[in-house]
């Protein structure tokens, strides 16, 4: 069986390779990034066996300080910063509702029947010039994914869960 690279935050505890901090409330921040080791890349897929639809399906509960789920109109969206940028720039669809995680526990959220309401799907950079969504995103060793978080509330890493399936992750492998 190939290796998948495990991109998670449960509480406090992160796979390898994966940060994780709180948000700045109000402004867009990582709240989880992911850095391939060295000589290394993974591939990020847009498509999972499980459910119909295309997307990177994505268990999450949201919490802040005091274990209170964060407002359901907070945004969510991967990112990536590749070599030599300064700044992430968004490769997926903007999740502006969280109503399906907060009302979901995590086992749902990611079993046959519920997986398609948990997938994040993934889009071209805006500046690529290219349409339509890409069947997988590479992420090489110079580079680094990222979740993105714009809310009013700050979230704690320790009270937080946030896990990409693993079947929608190829790698780590040389590059």
């Amino acid at each position: 069986m190939a290796q998948s690279a495990n991109i998670f935050l449960d509480e406090g505890q992160t796979g390898p390779g994966v940060e994780a901090q709180a948000n700045d409330a109000g402004h867009e921040s990582q709240v989880l990034s992911y850095k391939p080791d060295r000589g290394t890349a993974i591939s990020i897929l847009n498509a999972v066996a499980a459910g119909s639809s295309v997307g990177v399906p994505v268990a999450m509960k949201l919490r802040d300080t005091n274990g209170n789920l964060i407002p359901t109109n907070s945004t969510v969206y991967f990112a990536v910063k590749r070599a030599g940028q300064s700044s992430f720039h968004r490769i997926s669809e903007e999740v502006t509702g969280l109503g399906h995680w907060h009302r979901t526990d995590l086992t749902t959220q990611l079993n046959t029947d519920n997986i398609d309401n948990s997938k994040v799907e993934l889009q071209y950079p805006e500046a690529s010039g290219k349409t339509g969504t890409p069947s997988n995103v590479t992420v090489r060793d110079i580079d680094e994914v990222a979740v993105m978080l714009v809310s009013q509330v700050e979230i704690d890493p320790a009270e937080t869960v946030i896990q990409v399936d693993t079947d929608a992750t190829e790698g780590p492998f040389s590059r």
